[in-house]
């Protein structure tokens, strides 16, 4: 199943889950606020502090400041991404602002991402392997971050204590500083005024014994399924219905995945007749929500478009903006098809076979075991139907 863009730190903010009564919740969110601010601050402080009087160092503070926030991300998340790893789970990518990390079956690759509303958000994809134990692995995926944070800023603390004053202390102290409050910050057991849910709250779900077969974890469930070789069309009927009660945008997830399944069977027809449930959930969705599911419902609209034009024969529908280009080389696979059913077209057919081909082969890459089996089995049935 191609990634659907969903990170796995977004699962479960749905009523149903277990939280601090609000009486507790809403002093300790508003800590973690206070945290967050000192975050910034301390970093641009002793920076600047650090720096000669002059005014030609104002720049090269801030700099240096901006370093020391940003950098308390990037460990935080580089520590998931470790705890993840350590847990037994499937890495899927990894953003910090607007780098964009995604993981192969061997290495990885790194691109720039549009502009994302929190200009230092990030986070890590990842899912658990359903053959292991779940509350271990995302016991070690939701703990990695903080203490990744916790240990640099330990590290830096004690080096900045051998050295003199001056620029490089401060940046060590800042570096301390930053990774301090970003790691008690996210050890709160809190949940966000938009349902967001920290670290720590889910390390105490987890340690209070939350059943992995809740109803809110029934995505997590199916892409871990998915990553670990199951594909679309042996998805549990009784876990896509779960999604297709919750909010959005889980049933656009359950049509992605009832989509991909008639797709690998071959059924074009019946694939393609899903758009019209999809323009109806689409259009139901609020501007802003279709704002940060852009890539997910371009992804969508990709796919029922090469359905379509298998169906009819029609490639009109596979023009060269289907998907922009960024969308192109992230779902490499899903492109490479519609080149190659436009070749068919074309009468093509040693363009065709190679496009084929080359969507394995990019499935192949991927974690997510899914992929390359159901890449395989579209190839096979439009080898059937358009044969050279």
């Amino acid at each position: 199943m191609s990634e659907t863009g969903m990170s796995q730190s977004r699962i479960g903010n749905a009523a149903g889950l277990w939280s601090l009564p609000e009486w507790l919740n809403t002093p300790l969110r508003m800590l973690t606020v206070i945290l967050g601010g000192a975050t910034g601050a301390l970093g641009m402080a002793l920076s600047m502090l650090s720096m000669p009087a002059e005014p030609v160092w104002i720049v090269p503070g801030l700099l240096l400041g901006f370093v020391a926030i940003y950098q308390s991300i990037f460990v935080h998340e580089f520590g998931h991404l470790l705890g993840a790893r350590l847990g037994g789970m499937t890495v899927m990518r990894l953003r910090v602002g607007r780098w964009d990390f995604r993981m192969r079956r061997r290495g990885w690759t790194f691109s720039r991402q549009p502009k994302h509303p929190q200009k230092l958000a990030g986070y890590v994809m990842a899912f658990a392997d359903p053959r292991g134990p779940w509350r271990r692995q995302h016991v070690w995926f939701n703990a990695g971050g903080p203490l990744a944070n916790l240990l640099v800023a330990g590290l830096a603390g004690l080096v900045s204590l051998a050295l003199k004053d001056g620029p490089v202390q401060g940046l060590l102290l800042a570096v301390a500083a930053t990774n301090a409050c970003m790691g008690v910050a996210n050890l709160l057991p809190v949940q966000g005024k938009l349902r967001q849910v920290s670290d720590g709250l889910w390390m105490l779900r987890w340690w209070r014994g939350m059943d992995a077969a809740h109803p809110q974890l029934a995505f997590a469930r199916l892409m871990g399924l998915s990553c670990s070789g199951l594909c679309a069309d042996q998805m549990p009927e009784a876990e896509l219905q779960l999604l297709e009660s919750q909010e959005s945008p889980m049933p656009l997830v359950a049509l992605y995945i009832r989509l991909r399944a008639l797709q690998i069977q071959g059924r074009w027809q019946e694939a393609a007749a899903l758009d019209s449930s999809f323009q109806v959930q689409r259009n139901a969705l609020p501007d802003a929500l279709q704002k940060v599911l852009y890539d997910m419902l371009r992804l969508i609209s990709a796919e029922l478009a090469f359905a379509q034009a298998v169906a009819s024969g029609s490639v009109l529908g596979l023009f060269d903006e289907l998907l922009p280009q960024r969308l192109q080389r992230e779902y490499a696979s899903i492109w490479a098809r519609c080149l190659a059913v436009r070749a068919a077209a074309a009468g093509d057919q040693q363009e065709f076979r190679h496009q084929l081909e080359r969507a394995v082969a990019f499935a192949r890459l991927s974690p997510d075991l899914s992929q390359e089996t159901e890449e395989l089995r579209m190839q096979k049935h439009l080898l059937e139907l358009l044969p050279a």
